[in-house]
């Protein structure tokens, strides 16, 4: 009896292994976050955010905790966002892709956006990150300023040259002006 009874605990013990193995699989949550976003500011004056995601996977549904593991082989459909708050009411930029990243353009400076992506089609139970583009706005006005600084330089170092030549032909002209009257009086005189 004792032999039959630990051959149906062994059965009973791979059984359950393998229904949580292979049953949890659907079950699994999933993770999109953000790992990169890279501002960058066009030539007139608007600001692009090149964002990039990897998605993780975890056992255990609607896990909090450090338990995610990178997922590399898969393929997901994505819906990208951005929005002016956090809570995403208000999207003024969405596009679906299959890739792990893409480039919101045509933002303007003086504002703080939020950026998602969300894997669309898929029964697990789907969490997304959320990164502030605030900080990255900040950077983009202090570009700008960097730029006009460098406009101002530009324009002061073009004043102070033009400054310089008027002065410079001014005396040249004064010169040649004074060069010609001293002949004539010495005429007089003699």
């Amino acid at each position: 009896m004792g032999e039959y009874r630990a051959k149906f605990i062994s059965i009973l013990c791979i059984s359950l292994f393998a229904i949580i193995t292979f049953g949890m699989e659907k079950n699994d949550s999933l993770w999109v976050n953000i790992v990169d976003v890279k501002p960058h500011m066009d030539k007139v004056g608007k600001v692009n955010f090149w964002v990039q995601w990897s998605v993780y996977d975890s056992p255990f549904r609607d896990s909090t905790y450090g338990d995610w593991y990178l997922v590399e082989d898969e393929k997901f459909h994505f819906l990208a966002l951005c929005a002016e708050d956090s809570q995403f009411e208000n999207v003024i930029y969405s596009d679906s892709t299959d890739a792990n990243n893409i480039v919101f353009d045509g933002l303007d400076v003086d504002k703080e956006y939020y950026l998602k992506a969300e894997i669309l089609g898929v029964p697990n139970p789907v969490k997304s990150g959320v990164a502030s583009g605030g900080y990255f706005s900040r950077y983009a006005r202090t570009r700008q300023a960097r730029r006009k600084l460098k406009f101002e330089k530009f324009y002061i170092t073009i004043g102070i040259s033009l400054f310089v030549i008027i002065l410079g032909l001014g005396v040249i002209l004064f010169y040649l002006i004074r060069q010609n009257r001293k002949p004539k009086q010495r005429r007089k005189n003699a």
